[in-house]
């Protein structure tokens, strides 16, 4: 492998793990809201309170996507490698 291959390696392997770990907290999500659900259902029908677990719990899946997916938005890495070279065109004629 060469060691450009190596890099792009590395790098999708980082994300493929960083798509795994949010796929894994969303079904966690997913899993223990239910049950959660189910005692809330079970326990007290008329007081549901398991509402603001869906919420805050969600809110956190939110902006773990969100950080997760936006990179290619905004900050890409193009954008990034781009900075790096201007930031070391800079320092050179300092």
């Amino acid at each position: 492998m060469t060691p450009e291959e190596d890099k792009l390696y590395k790098e999708a392997r980082k994300r493929v793990r960083r798509k795994r770990k949010f796929y894994s907290h969303v079904l966690t999500y997913l899993a223990i809201a239910s049950f959660l659900t189910f005692i809330n259902w079970y326990s007290s029908p008329g007081h549901w309170w398991v509402q603001w677990v869906w919420i805050g719990w969600g809110i956190g899946i939110f902006f773990h996507g969100l950080g997760l997916f936006r990179q290619n938005i905004i900050f890409s890495n193009e954008w990034e490698e781009r900075k790096i070279q201007e930031e070391m065109e800079r320092m050179k004629r300092s």
